[in-house]
């Protein structure tokens, strides 16, 4: 099973869901590039986002930022502490994020039907392969 989010679509629902409009560039099949420009006087924040591994039951993910976004990144994940959903293992000082899918709670259900095999990143899509259980 194949499954495409378009970038429009993504950026359209977070800016239904949190009122900002980032832009979202492919890098290559492994990385992409995020940028949001808060308003005209402050400059773009970037974060480039890397799929290093990818299993059944297991995303692994690091991130580049510039220092200032680093300490952005570091400030809000210590100041949400044990507000961050399970399944989440964020590691700041090595920019590393490791996503454990069989203890996210919103992925009970899908995670019951299909298995993840493969998530790539294309010019105007994620692919998401699947396979039915």
């Amino acid at each position: 099973m194949k499954i495409e989010l378009f970038y429009e679509e993504i950026i359209d629902y977070v800016e239904q869901n949190f009122l900002i409009r980032p832009q979202l560039m492919y890098v290559d099949e492994r990385t992409i590039d995020i940028k949001y420009k808060p308003n005209r006087f402050l400059p773009a924040m970037s974060i480039q986002v890397h799929i290093d591994s990818c299993r059944k039951d297991v995303v692994c993910l690091s991130y580049e930022c510039s220092v200032p976004m680093s300490m952005i990144i570091s400030g809000a994940i210590g100041h949400l502490g044990n507000k961050i959903p399970q399944g989440f293992e964020i590691n700041t000082p090595n920019k590393r994020v490791v996503l454990h899918l069989d203890q996210i709670d919103i992925l009970d259900k899908p995670l019951s039907y299909v298995e993840l095999e493969t998530i790539s990143l294309h010019d105007n899509h994620v692919g998401i392969s699947a396979r039915l259980k």
